[in-house]
């Protein structure tokens, strides 16, 4: 299981694609991992300043942060390095 004392952030990414891919790679190698997701336009109980969204890029809106076990951390950052230099070529 995943908590906040056993685990490291892998991903941060605000586009929808490439958490998808981030997480197809993991779940293939059946690494467990956890999604938060933060929408950006959404007020915060801490903040009483309006959000407006006025020049906010549409695709930045949504911020994902993908975490693994401290265990698979190194075998999952290799994964995705290796998975970013084959598409590359």
């Amino acid at each position: 299981m995943i908590h906040l004392l056993n685990r490291k952030e892998i991903c941060l990414t605000y586009s929808l694609e490439e958490q998808a891919r981030v997480r197809e790679i993991l779940r293939n190698h059946h690494i467990h991992y956890t999604v938060y997701t933060k929408n950006l336009t959404s007020p915060s109980p801490m903040d009483a300043r309006r959000n407006d969204t006025i020049g906010l890029h549409l695709d930045r809106c949504i911020e994902y942060k993908i975490y693994v076990h401290k265990k698979d951390y190194e075998a999952a950052k290799w994964l995705l390095r290796s998975s970013s230099n084959t598409e590359q070529r």
